[in-house]
């Protein structure tokens, strides 16, 4: 299956949080922190579940501030 990836930058205090949310959802994603200090982690995700993944951080972005950006940090803009 394919897979994609999302990297989201967050306050490292609440890495372990989302990390818990997500291994909460058993299959949908797996967590990998990119860069601890600045926050950094990449979301791997099957393509079905893009959707779901999408929802998923839409709802946690309403308990912690965290935000889309590249793989080096750099803001996403959607348009």
């Amino acid at each position: 299956m394919e897979t994609g990836n999302r990297y989201y930058q967050l306050a490292s205090r609440d890495l372990v949080y989302m990390k818990f949310i997500l291994e909460a959802y058993e299959g949908l994603s797996t967590m990998s922190t990119v860069d601890g200090k600045r926050g950094i982690v990449r979301v791997n995700y099957p393509l079905p579940f893009a959707d779901d993944m999408a929802a998923l951080m839409a709802a946690l972005s309403l308990e912690i501030a965290v935000a889309e950006v590249t793989e080096g940090g750099e803001p996403c803009w959607k348009p």
